[in-house]
């Protein structure tokens, strides 16, 4: 999934984990923004991990968000 915005982002990855990660998902997407890091992983509570790339537009200022589901730890 490619050019989501953060909720949506968000929303794929609850719907992936059947959990809600929006409080880590807006945890670790922060840390990344400080950081300068281009993504980040989020873990549910079983230690399953996805990995969320961040993408920003300088031209238009929007931040999106791809995520790989094949890079989903089983």
């Amino acid at each position: 999934m490619k050019n989501l915005t953060r909720e949506q982002a968000i929303q794929f990855v609850n719907d992936l984990f059947k959990e809600d990660l929006s409080s880590s998902f807006n945890e670790q997407a922060d840390q990344a923004g400080e950081n300068g890091d281009p993504s980040f992983v989020v873990k549910n509570s079983k230690g399953d991990e996805v990995e969320v790339f961040v993408d920003w537009n300088k031209e238009e200022d929007i931040l999106s968000y791809a995520i790989n589901e094949d890079n989903q730890s089983e």
